[in-house]
């Protein structure tokens, strides 16, 4: 069975079309000697490499897609990295990407939501409310009667107004029924 692989070159910028193409020869030429097939050759582009290789700062992308039956990659690459032309190379096994289809459902765009199915919902979830959301109303209605509580009766006889945020809980209390 073959496996494929890519093979990426950088090749020097240094060096004119014609050599390029040379090179581009003998390392499909170094392929085929050893029993594999070049299925594609990618053109070649130029790039800025991120730091210097080789004291070259620019450099000639190839990438070659092929299959081998047998492979030894170790030695491959010494064979084409012997070429003084060729700044870096890089074989991987060519990534088979294979389409799964999702078994989620997938919404439809032309269904229309009107508004009151939206308010509908809404109403649902908020009276549908969990016990724990009114373990807090007992705590606001027993602090509302302990202010109720000291308004009526002043702890001292000094203190006969309540005090302004009492009298604004109030305020409240009495907006909201």
């Amino acid at each position: 069975m073959n496996k494929k692989y890519e093979l990426i070159c950088l090749v020097s910028a240094r060096i004119d079309e014609i050599e390029r193409d040379t090179v581009i020869e003998n390392i499909k030429k170094l392929i085929k000697e050893k029993g594999g097939e070049v299925t594609e050759v990618a053109p070649a582009s130029e790039i800025s490499l991120g730091y210097s290789i080789k004291k070259e700062k620019n450099a000639k992308l190839v990438i070659f897609k092929f299959e081998y039956t047998n492979l030894d990659l170790a030695e491959f690459k010494k064979e084409i990295e012997s070429d003084k032309k060729i700044i870096r190379c890089f074989i991987r096994k060519e990534l088979v990407r294979k389409i799964i289809p999702s078994s989620r459902r997938t919404p439809n765009k032309n269904k229309k939501v009107e508004l009151k199915d939206i308010d509908k919902k809404i109403e649902e979830i908020f009276n549908s409310a969990p016990p724990s959301a009114s373990l807090h109303q007992p705590a606001v209605d027993t602090a509302l009667q302990t202010d109720e509580a000291l308004q009526k009766e002043p702890s001292s006889p000094i203190e006969e107004k309540p005090s302004k945020q009492v009298s604004e809980i109030n305020i409240k209390k009495d907006e909201s029924k």
